[in-house]
């Protein structure tokens, strides 16, 4: 005897069939190269780490061989007051960033440094342009010893630059970065060789 099904039951099915062939249609959409991920993706080279309205951008060391380098980041604050980046300094062993956490190997030193100040919606660069180099000024009054060398008058805000020691290219640092007003950060930042953004290669050895 055939059996008869009826026009809802039919209708519900097809539906149903429907709706299984949408989402695989979608799952597969979302496999392709093009697809969004809920993971968090940056394509900066350095560390991006928020802290309330003070973003983090960018944090890196370049660094020499021996692990004699310079802190570089760009620090932004979005807030509506000002803030100060008070210290910058290796997290105790086994502190957890949220990220990788693990042990630190070896010892790395930040030097100290006086509160820098990060203005309302303005970002702070570290170090500040220009602040590695000094520029050669004559004085204001001639030299009784023509032969005398001028006066050397370092340029920029030498006040922000930082200094690292310890950190070695290719090692990951984990980092407490200190807040006058927003909570502290902690994250790993990256040690990149010291010549990692010049426009041309060291030469041969």
């Amino acid at each position: 005897m055939p059996i008869t099904l009826s026009s809802r039951f039919v209708r519900r099915t097809a539906l149903a069939g429907a709706a299984a062939t949408l989402s695989i249609a979608l799952a597969a959409c979302g496999a392709n190269f093009n697809a969004q991920t809920a993971k968090p993706y940056q394509a900066a080279e350095g560390t991006n780490a928020d802290s309330g309205s003070i973003k983090v951008r960018n944090m890196l060391v370049l660094a020499t061989a021996d692990g004699k380098g310079e802190l570089h980041s760009a620090i932004i604050n979005d807030g509506s007051t000002d803030d100060t980046l008070v210290k910058i300094e290796q997290a105790p062993p086994g502190t957890q960033d949220g990220q990788a956490g693990g042990d630190q190997p070896g010892q790395v030193t930040f030097s100290e440094f006086a509160p820098i100040v990060l203005k309302a919606g303005t970002s702070t660069m570290l170090p500040a342009a220009g602040s590695e180099t000094a520029s050669a000024t004559p004085t204001e009054t001639p030299s009784a010893d023509p032969t005398a060398t001028p006066t050397e008058t370092p340029s920029g805000d030498a006040s922000r630059r930082i200094t690292v020691t310890g950190g070695k290219p290719g090692q990951m640092i984990n980092v407490v970065i200190t807040f006058g007003q927003a909570g502290p950060i902690t994250t790993y930042i990256p040690v990149l060789t010291d010549n990692h953004y010049s426009p041309t290669p060291p030469p041969a050895e």
